[in-house]
Formats: structure tokens, sequence, C-alpha cells
């Protein structure tokens, strides 16, 4: 699939359906007079997964973290003692 791109988040892809881009140069969009800025023409475009937008991100329990002595660490829900 061919897609423009100038940021992270700023794609316009040929599904989005936009008219008045020409998909053999990606004009109007790579003229850098347009919108701020020229856009990158990718012809072999894979979109990122969005379920990895929404991945799990790792529980701190800061509760846990202040009931062990000073001389310890929590890391991902290991305590590390110092020797």
């Amino acid at each position: 699939m061919k897609a423009l791109i100038r940021n992270t988040k700023e794609t316009v892809t040929e599904t989005d359906k936009i008219e008045g881009i020409d998909w053999t140069t990606g004009a109007p969009l790579t003229n850098p007079a347009w919108a701020g800025g020229p856009y990158i023409l990718v012809n072999d475009y894979v979109p990122d997964d969005l379920a990895d937008d929404f991945a799990e991100d790792p529980v701190y329990t800061p509760a846990a973290a202040e009931t062990e002595p000073e001389d310890t660490i929590v890391i991902d829900g290991v305590v590390y003692r110092r020797a």
C-alpha cells in the first residue's frame, strides 16, 4: 500500500481515498509549500499494529515499594536488596 508520511501519526494512505493526490508522485503533499512541509511517498507502507498501542503497561505499586527497607529497590515487581 502507498502512503505519504510527514511525522509520527501524520500518515495518509491510498485507502483514505483523498481526492487530488497523485499516488505516482505524491503531489501535492510532497510539495514543501503545502501544509507546513513535505510528506515522503512510501510505496510499500505497512501500518503499525494498532494492538501494540493498547499493550498492557507494567503496573507500578508505590505502596509495595514504600514498605521495603531503604536498602532495597523494586523493579518490575522484583525486590533487589543491597548486599
